[in-house]
């Protein structure tokens, strides 16, 4: 069994990005749980350090959203970026890039010549949707 996540209590009931994004601490009758480093081995290291958070559907599954995490590359680089901050936080002797193999502060979103126009507003990325023009208007503490 894996560590009690260090970044966010499931029993709030509460889901992090509603609290993040729209100051909405109400309880939620569905969470799922999100690590927040993924990719090859990462999910696991989220796992061993508590790196996860309790999203409701709408916030987690792409295309329930313009917000969810698996859909929107903003919003998992701002998730990932608070893990790491809370890495460091809790583990003060340990090296979040020689862990994660990376840094995820100041990640520049990728850039891909196979971008395709996907729905209003947006554009598919090989991992998720990006937001462009002023389609969906990110909250302050998401802006570059």
């Amino acid at each position: 069994m894996g560590r009690k996540s260090i970044m966010h209590d499931r029993k709030d009931g509460t889901c992090y990005l509603c609290m993040k994004l729209h100051g909405d601490y109400s309880r939620k009758s569905v969470l799922q749980e999100h690590h927040a480093i993924g990719g090859n081995g990462k999910r696991e290291l989220s796992e061993q350090y508590g790196l996860k958070v309790y999203l409701c559907p709408q916030h987690h599954l792409n295309g329930l959203s313009p917000e969810a995490v698996h859909g929107n590359i903003k919003i998992r680089r701002y998730v990932e970026a608070a893990a790491q901050a809370a890495f460091e936080k809790h583990f003060p002797q340990k090296d979040f890039r020689e862990v994660f193999g990376g840094n995820t502060k100041g990640r520049a979103e990728k850039r891909d010549s196979r971008q395709q126009p996907c729905k209003e507003g947006f554009r598919q990325q090989s991992d998720g949707f990006i937001c462009i023009g002023d389609t969906f208007s990110l909250p302050d503490c998401l802006r570059d």
